[in-house]
């Protein structure tokens, strides 16, 4: 079965607080992709999603969130030995390289063979069912991932990265003043990125500012920050200088 994983990053330093930074990304992600039939898994150190629907839409959305490091679309199968190697195996054998590399993160330490030892196992095999390719450890055309927890292991090569961070919120809210510029879109995204919850405000000047330049500037900044920078959305709000 295939899905999709989530790094954390930045938010891990964390200690104390963790469960709380990693909450708020939860949340984060729940929003985002209320319009998907997905489930959500989250531990100390990843977050999962299992989901039939379109993953690359999924993952576009993904990557503008702020919290998350990194995204990969890994296999998941049993913590089995047996089941690992076949699988591997054959997640190589479908794809094109001249050299590779395997690297295995044992996260589950009641696993019987160490993270280098397995490595070295799982790329033996490799070399005795495929031809013409090599071992590279310091620039592989292949990297095969491997992580080894407790109920499931994760194969995969591919990571994407992502906004990085902290989730949306953590630190509070704050007031943006949108312009005509890109300079407020930048403070804004600046600010989410650590975690600031934004509210929008633009000022109109009637008769100076017409109804559609209002319009149009309103919207582009305001989605400039919805949805270039993150996709939880933030209100607009505006004011009119003609009532003062």
């Amino acid at each position: 079965m295939n899905v999709i994983l989530i790094k954390y990053g930045e938010l891990t330093t964390k200690s104390g607080n963790r469960n709380v930074f990693i909450n708020y990304l939860y949340n984060n992600i729940k929003k985002a992709l209320i319009s998907y039939n997905v489930k959500i898994i989250k531990d100390r150190v990843r977050m999962f999603i299992e989901t039939e629907d379109n993953f690359d839409e999924i993952i576009t959305l993904l990557q503008n969130i702020f919290g998350i490091h990194s995204i990969v679309v890994a296999t998941r199968v049993n913590t089995n030995i047996k089941e690992i190697e076949d699988k591997a195996l054959n997640i190589v054998k479908k794809l094109h390289f001249k050299t590779f590399k395997v690297d295995t993160e044992r996260a589950d330490k009641n696993f019987p063979i160490p993270s280098m030892e397995f490595s070295r196992q799982i790329g033996s095999l490799i070399l005795k069912n495929i031809s013409n390719i090599k071992v590279d450890v310091h620039n592989p055309e292949y990297l095969l991932k491997i992580e080894i927890r407790k109920d499931y292991t994760y194969i995969y090569h591919k990571e994407i990265s992502a906004a990085g961070g902290y989730p949306v919120g953590v630190a509070g809210k704050a007031l943006l003043m949108l312009s005509g510029g890109i300079d407020s879109p930048v403070a804004g995204y600046l600010a989410m990125k650590r975690g600031i919850k934004i509210e929008c405000l633009y000022f109109e000047s009637p008769p100076h500012t017409s109804e559609m330049a209002k319009n149009k500037k309103t919207s582009e900044r305001a989605n400039q920050i919805r949805f270039e920078y993150c996709s939880s959305c933030c209100e607009v709000y505006r004011y009119s200088r003609g009532n003062i």
